[in-house]
């Protein structure tokens, strides 16, 4: 297993502003991986225009990481292919895992298409060969024990979106694993006031309890099932 980590997250070009939010999902797997000294390089790159050279220079800088991990909703799927062939145009040695809600929603979807047995129609089927064709590994579901799976393997998907997988997150992984690592990250330069005083979201539970018909989460444990934090 390599002893570093670079991780990243790719821009949000959609958002009117993309300052506002911290991603918190791949901050919970920097700080899992911190847990057990793995050293992690961030390279947040929401709201960076010139993000591909923000990577090259980094890519360039002597010290970067063998291993890249980079997260994804579905409207950031297209910079963060970009990132990954900039990645391997450098060094086709150099491994890139995809997590993410994206990678994670279309796994479920697949999995629905593959268990009715459809030869057609099969697009989510279809997403996961294509991105399994970009990227090295592909994480679904939760990435905080999963990440660990995924720095052992060269290639294919690591699987955390089972309630019955000892990588999907109980209560009591969600309370004791350590917070999401915002040391990583210029807080400083994110906009979010609560009453005009400067504030940071949290996350005090994993799931949803509603079934909204245009909610493609509602197929994914991993969207679906509800797990809880202590108050404590």
């Amino acid at each position: 297993m390599n002893n570093n980590i670079c991780l990243i997250t790719p821009p949000s070009p959609f958002l009117l502003d993309e300052r506002v939010f911290i991603h918190l999902g791949i901050l919970k797997v920097a700080s899992a991986l911190e847990q057990k000294k793995i050293k992690i390089d961030f390279l947040d790159l929401s709201g960076v225009k010139n993000y591909l050279n923000v990577l090259e220079n980094y890519l360039e800088s002597g010290e970067a990481s063998k291993t890249f991990g980079i997260t994804a909703t579905t409207p950031q799927i297209p910079n963060a292919v970009k990132i990954c062939k900039v990645i391997k145009e450098k060094r086709k040695d150099l491994k890139v895992i995809l997590g993410g809600p994206h990678v994670t929603l279309m796994n479920s979807a697949s999995k629905r298409e593959q268990k009715r047995g459809l030869d057609k129609g099969n697009r989510a089927t279809s997403d996961i060969q294509k991105l399994s064709s970009v990227f090295d590994v592909l994480v679904c579901g939760d990435g905080e024990k999963a990440i660990f799976e995924a720095l052992k393997i060269d290639g294919g998907i690591v699987d955390a979106d089972d309630g019955r997988s000892s990588l999907f997150l109980t209560n009591e992984d969600f309370s004791v694993l350590p917070l999401p690592a915002r040391h990583l990250v210029d807080i400083n330069s994110y906009k979010y006031q609560i009453e005009g005083v400067p504030a940071v979201s949290l996350i005090a539970q994993l799931g949803c309890p509603f079934q909204c018909t245009f909610c493609s989460g509602r197929n994914s444990p991993f969207l679906r099932r509800i797990r809880t934090r202590s108050i404590e």
